[in-house]
């Protein structure tokens, strides 16, 4: 049997170095967060809020490739080609995703509002709250996995459609519950269409930074997925105005308690103008130009970027409404670590094992 010639070892090397980073990443990050849980006193709260934000950003993220490719699709692209499968493979966390929210679940007594009576009495009842989020969470991957199998076989234009509404009505709904449910005393109608809205613009981010490292993600490709990421963080920029608006415009007092904690008191303050500069104004200012969207290297920093800034607008959405306080640590940097290190490992595997789609590409 003759041994392995100096290429081949080479080439054997670099497929396995992602997954022993993404793998080193997963188990680090998982066991510095349970060391802090077992030894750090009274923060039991905190480090399982953190694994909720992360769960916040991760999962539309992940969720939004896929959609990505169903409304390429549904608006007749064929600019996408051969990138259309990378979209595809964030059906990969669907099974990590579905675990962390029952483990969330589980744990919601410990770190969840709805431990006691509540004006909404049985809709914010803890184990209701789950149990539909986990069921829509659910129908949401399955359609996804239905809509990956047609469209390795050419079709999925009906499924396509039926995937982008689930989308918006599953992650609204997740939006209501765990980030607008996490105080029973705020309500807002935008809050849904926010979070599914800026869970797009933060998979069109991800989907575009992943091109940016493939020799298939032409200049002409990366300046497609350049002016969508554009489009969405004026989008996003939108919702987040909207809901501002109809506060003052219509008096609102019982709204303003998400906003008091975030722009009145430092440093939430100071995070707040971060998000606004970088999550909404910045990439229709450093994405302005033809070549900032076309040049590889560029490109991928800004959206390096918009994807941190959207990391802290989630743990923004949820960490205020707690506490004043704003508390950054060993909790937070070992959740992110261990779910983008599962991240990597659940994208990378279902990139493996779709087939291969046959996509027509547009004519020169």
């Amino acid at each position: 049997m003759s041994s392995p010639q100096p290429n081949e070892l080479l080439n054997l090397t670099a497929r396995r170095v992602p997954w022993l980073f993404w793998a080193i990443l997963a188990a680090a990050g998982a066991l510095v967060w349970a060391g802090c849980l077992l030894w750090m006193d009274g923060q039991a709260g905190r480090l399982w809020r953190a694994v909720l934000f992360n769960f916040l950003f991760f999962t539309p993220l992940a969720g939004g490739m896929v959609v990505w490719s169903a409304v390429v699709q549904l608006s007749r692209g064929r600019w996408a080609g051969s990138l259309e499968q990378l979209a595809l493979a964030g059906r990969g966390l669907a099974i990590p995703s579905l675990i962390v929210l029952a483990v969330l679940w589980a744990s919601s007594g410990v770190w969840g509002p709805w431990n006691q009576p509540l004006p909404q009495g049985w809709w914010l009842n803890r184990h209701v709250l789950f149990a539909r989020d986990m069921l829509a969470l659910a129908a949401f991957w399955a359609l996804a996995s239905w809509y990956t199998r047609c469209r390795a076989a050419g079709g999925g234009k009906a499924v396509g459609a039926l995937l982008v509404v689930m989308y918006a009505v599953a992650f609204s709904l997740l939006g209501f519950d765990l980030v607008m449910g996490l105080d029973p005393v705020w309500y807002s109608t935008l809050a849904g269409g926010y979070f599914f809205i800026s869970g797009m613009y933060a998979a069109i981010g991800a989907w575009a930074l992943l091109a940016a490292f493939r020799r298939d993600g032409t200049a002409d490709r990366l300046h497609d997925l350049g002016k969508l990421v554009v489009a969405f963080s004026i989008l996003t920029a939108y919702m987040a105005y909207a809901n501002v608006f109809v506060i003052w415009y219509e008096n609102l007092p019982v709204e303003t308690r998400f906003l008091v904690p975030r722009m009145n008191y430092f440093p939430w303050m100071f995070i707040s103008c971060v998000i606004v500069a970088l999550v909404y104004l910045g990439p229709l200012v450093l994405l302005l130009t033809v070549w900032s969207k076309r040049t590889r290297w560029f490109l991928a920093a800004m959206l390096l970027l918009v994807l941190a800034a959207m990391w802290i607008e989630r743990w923004w959405l949820v960490a205020p409404t707690f506490s004043l306080e704003m508390r950054f640590g060993l909790p937070e940097l070992s959740a992110l670590a261990a779910l983008l290190g599962v991240t990597g490992l659940a994208v990378q595997a279902a990139a493996r094992k779709l087939p291969q789609i046959v996509v027509e590409t547009s004519q020169p």
